[in-house]
């Protein structure tokens, strides 16, 4: 569990500031709040103001050390990339992440964590009080049909409790209080019924039994600390055997095709990606064609084609450079976390390294605020406290003082 205070230090402000306008408008954008939203122009027009002050807070407030160096690198890449094959949207967070990289994590988790919470619960009232659109898809193969809960797909609050299910976790720690979980489990099973967001509800169903196995436990889980090293090629893992399924995918063999009906038809829909946009050096603009709804509720034209797979979904934007990149850093960040004994964070990479093979949603800052605790895992751990430094001053003044004697 991390430790620190939870008051924001007065040089964090203007960071924790341009987030909570970042998440304001990043969660709203994905209902239909969307309509009352500034217009693109506009919104452009924040998010560069945001990094402006960022930029400045960067200025007076932080240093450049070496892993600081590649992270600015990196971010400026991904940056860059996003740009030309996508929006200022899609490259803002990149920025976002490096500006964040010494944020203290409990600290990050918890403001990200009331915020996120605060903005789905405003959606999901407003839906069910008929304030906004609370979208139905009729479902012919499924038990029962999907509600939006006023976004603009069925399966974003799913994503979103995830999302806070793992921050309050994280931040908590075995303080987490049985009532939080019992509350989370609720909304859980309150979220799949109404959505049949069925991988993401049940991973999130698996994060809250481990907390409750770390609250109970805590001898026996310490014992386990050791399988978590397994954690750290998990992410290139999946990530290549994406890539190779994408490219090896034959429809006509049996167990191929029995696994993409389980998996509905996400391996043809992968193949057929790949075959018809491939793959470039810097990314590219895709135009792949979901079952999320447009700007006033309207339903998507085409036929579907969309890659869920985070992994191939960020290859095929972002081209090889950027993937090789994020590939590096993520698996040099899980080692990190290994090293440093954040058991809690690698648990919760480890499931979205897992569900990131069926769902792309977790490439999104808003949807996973733990690229910001990747990246502060990079750096090196922080210096001594006041007390560790006082205990060190007196042991070079006894050397000192020694040194004296002997001459």
């Amino acid at each position: 569990m991390y430790t620190g205070s939870d008051r924001i230090p007065t040089g964090e402000i203007p960071f924790f500031a341009a987030f909570a306008v970042y998440l304001f408008l990043a969660v709203l954008q994905t209902s239909f709040y969307r309509d009352f939203l500034p217009r693109e122009n506009r919104m452009n027009a924040i998010l560069l103001i945001l990094l402006l002050i960022l930029l400045i807070r960067e200025c007076c407030f932080e240093s450049i050390d070496k892993a600081s160096l590649l992270l600015l690198a990196a971010a400026i890449l991904f940056f860059v990339t996003a740009l030309m094959s996508g929006t200022l949207w899609t490259a803002c967070p990149f920025l976002l992440i490096y500006f964040g990289r010494r944020i203290t994590p409990k600290r990050l988790f918890l403001f990200a964590f009331c915020c996120t919470a605060a903005l789905v619960a405003l959606v999901i009232l407003s839906s069910l009080a008929g304030l906004i659109e609370n979208y139905q898809r009729i479902e012919v193969n499924r038990d029962n049909n999907r509600a939006y809960l006023g976004f603009l797909y069925a399966l974003y609050p799913g994503a979103f409790l995830f999302n806070v299910t793992a921050l309050i976790i994280c931040a908590r720690g075995r303080k987490i209080r049985m009532a939080t979980l019992v509350l989370l489990t609720a909304a859980a099973y309150y979220i799949y019924r109404r959505t049949d967001s069925r991988s993401i509800c049940l991973v999130t169903l698996v994060l809250i039994a481990a907390a409750l196995f770390w609250k109970f436990l805590p001898s026996f889980a310490r014992g386990l600390r050791k399988l978590f090293f397994a954690v750290i090629p998990l992410f290139p893992v999946c990530a290549v055997s994406s890539i190779v399924i994408a490219f090896r995918f034959n429809g006509s063999v049996r167990w191929m095709s029995r696994l993409d009906n389980v998996l509905t038809h996400r391996l043809t829909y992968m193949s057929e990606s790949v075959s018809k946009y491939g793959i470039r050096l810097l990314g590219q603009e895709v135009g792949w064609v979901g079952y999320g709804l447009g700007s006033g509720g309207l339903t998507p034209v085409g036929d579907y084609l969309y890659v869920d797979n985070m992994y191939l979904n960020f290859l095929q934007r972002f081209g090889w450079i950027a993937f090789f990149t994020a590939l590096v850093l993520v698996t040099v960040s899980l080692y990190a976390m290994y090293k440093k004994g954040r058991y809690e964070l690698l648990f919760v990479f480890a499931l979205i390294t897992l569900h990131g093979m069926l769902d792309d949603l977790s490439l999104q800052l808003v949807y996973n605020t733990f690229w910001i605790a990747a990246a502060n895992a990079l750096l090196p751990s922080p210096a001594a406290g006041p007390a560790e430094g006082v205990k060190r001053s007196l042991i070079r003044h006894h050397i000192t003082s020694g040194r004296q004697v002997l001459q």
